[in-house]
């Protein structure tokens, strides 16, 4: 109905005797007619504060409104082209408020970061529980877990970790 020309502008195409003529060229597209400078200051003043049409080709019409050109095909009037203006305006601020909306939800959401346990003290705890499950004593598929688990505050000490096999430590899950 109403589609922005996003590359659209007034350029100034040659001097006259007159003064310059000035076109709306949108690409490599130049439309005509040409207007004279005095009226291009006319047009620039209206449409800071309401639509102008600048350009009439049949059943097209371009306008201009706020700096930006719209073109459209189903004769609307001014008061038409500025309900819509204000409309895309209206879905672009809610569109944003969402994507905002969203992202501090996905910011509350994320853990904190787990950070590595370091060498030395996974060393201390292996030695400490002699490399075996402290619940069922295998050695098979070792894995450190947190007595107080991370995601309840429990910190990355030798004292808060301890030596379990895999199945033993899915088993306890973030339990106590």
């Amino acid at each position: 109905m109403l589609r922005e020309i996003r590359n659209g502008a007034l350029v100034a195409q040659r001097r006259t005797l007159l003064g310059r003529r000035w076109r709306l060229q949108h690409g490599t597209t130049v439309h005509e007619p040409s207007w004279s400078t005095r009226r291009v200051r006319a047009v620039l003043a209206a449409q800071r504060e309401r639509p102008v049409a600048i350009v009439r080709d049949g059943r097209r019409c371009t306008w201009m409104f706020e700096g930006r050109f719209y073109s459209e095909e189903h004769g609307l009037d001014e008061d038409d082209v500025l309900a819509l203006v204000r409309e895309r305006e209206r879905q672009g601020q809610r569109r944003l408020q969402r994507a905002r909306a969203t992202l501090a939800r996905d910011d509350a959401r994320a853990a904190p970061r787990r950070e590595r346990i370091a060498p030395e003290i996974r060393r201390a705890v292996f030695e400490r529980d002699g490399g075996r499950c402290v619940e069922c004593g295998s050695d098979f598929d070792i894995q450190y877990d947190h007595v107080i688990p991370f995601s309840l505050g429990g910190a990355g000490t030798v004292e808060n970790l301890q030596v379990l096999c895999a199945t033993c430590n899915i088993r306890k899950g973030a339990a106590l």
